[in-house]
């Protein structure tokens, strides 16, 4: 545009030496064509901008991470001069990266015409983003003006994380309750609930001898595990590498984590306790997970939960902690970084004392020489297990870790 305004300054001042020259008619309107010509583009560029309607379509304001976003721009031209081209300044999805950005997008809208702009691109980063058009620029024929229509037409748009489905991790009912007097960490007895026919998969320990005399068929006992063991979850969502997008994969991978041994837990019919920082709150947060409905109510608030920028070591995040549930018998504590000054206070840490200790990491971008000999040690620290969390196959890496330490 500088350069356009450059040549119309340069022509207008030639038009002026042409003018006092020679002193004729055709001088004389040359002159007043090259003068007037801007202000009618202008004009016509101000009721391009005034007529210009522009709309935007959601399908939904709210995705999961790698699903499609699916937003569309309308972009209504109703005058008789073109569009071409506007500048479009907008937040949406930016497919060479999947994530929400500022984008400066050039469209050309023909004259008593519409054109359709689409942002189908993934997002790969939970979160809560503004998405929508803050202005358009639009200029005229010649190019020497740029008209700013504002539209300001932004959505809270939410990208939950995955819902991941495990493999029950507890151990199975039987076991369980054979158990549950000689190990403190166990969870308390199975209650017997009433009596059913026998099938192929149930165990011969539970056949009711004096029912399946009288009903001449083999019946047994139906017990339903009591609610009662508490599982401690701890969620270090903190960012421990260089790169943003590093520190943003994990604390999300750490998250969904989190959800899925919530979920796998509390369909075994035990409770969660989890621990997490809020940087929203500045403080250490905590909820218990009982049921689906708990579940769903965490869930929520994980969506919600503003990117963690600040520092908050998880052993302060434990020792915060003092209504820790007393039926309480082991910890997750889930992370993306092994760190020897935290490992090493684990016995001396309240919430940790007296537990089975379960630690989930995330494997890191990058692997220092310090992180391979911890992670080393951890597999011969008694008492604990350490499970690696592949970022890219989440329900397999909890699942192999379970089957690896049953066995």
């Amino acid at each position: 545009m500088k350069i356009n305004r450059v040549i119309y300054a340069f022509i207008i001042v030639l038009c002026t030496v042409l003018l006092f020259a020679y002193k004729s008619k055709l001088t004389t309107v040359l002159f007043l064509f090259v003068l007037i010509l801007p202000i009618v583009s202008f004009i016509l560029a101000f009721i391009t901008k005034l007529l210009l309607k522009i709309n935007i379509f959601y399908k939904s304001v709210t995705v999961k991470k790698f699903e499609p976003t699916q937003i569309t721009v309308k972009l209504t031209n109703r005058f008789i001069m073109p569009v071409a081209p506007g500048e479009m300044f907008c937040r949406f999805p930016f497919k060479p990266k999947n994530m929400f950005e500022y984008l400066k997008i050039l469209v050309s809208v023909p004259p008593c015409s519409s054109v359709m702009v689409n942002f189908n691109s993934p997002i790969k980063l939970r979160g809560v983003y503004e998405a929508g058009v803050e202005k358009i620029v639009i200029y005229d024929f010649l190019r020497i003006f740029a008209l700013k229509k504002k539209v300001g037409r932004t959505e809270k748009f939410t990208v939950l994380p995955r819902k991941l489905l495990t493999d029950p991790i507890l151990t199975d009912s039987e076991a369980e309750s054979e158990n549950a007097a000689s190990n403190s960490f166990s969870l308390s007895k199975n209650a017997f609930v009433n009596v059913r026919e026998y099938q192929q998969s149930d165990s011969v320990k539970h056949i009711h001898w004096k029912m399946s005399a009288k009903l001449d068929k083999l019946m047994v006992k139906n017990y339903e595990r009591s609610t009662g063991g508490t599982s401690i979850i701890l969620a270090d969502m903190n960012g421990y590498f260089p790169f943003e997008d590093d520190n943003a994969e994990a604390a999300d991978c750490v998250m969904e984590v989190m959800l899925a041994l919530n979920y796998a837990i509390i369909g075994d019919k035990h409770s969660c306790f989890n621990i997490w920082y809020s940087s929203e709150e500045k403080r250490c947060e905590s909820m218990t997970v009982t049921d689906q409905a708990d579940y769903t109510l965490l869930y929520d608030l994980m969506c919600e939960l503003p990117r963690q920028t600040e520092i908050y070591l998880p052993e302060d995040a434990a020792q915060s902690c003092t209504d820790i549930p007393a039926d309480a018998g082991e910890v997750y504590f889930i992370t993306s970084q092994m760190r020897s000054d935290f490992i090493k206070k684990l016995d001396k840490l309240e919430l940790f004392n007296n537990k089975k200790i379960k630690i989930l990491l995330i494997d890191p971008p990058m692997q220092s020489g310090q992180q391979e000999e911890l992670t080393k040690a951890m597999y011969s620290m008694r008492g604990t297990e350490l499970w690696r969390i592949n970022a890219n196959d989440i329900e397999g890496s909890i699942n192999s870790a379970v089957s690896r330490y049953r066995s």
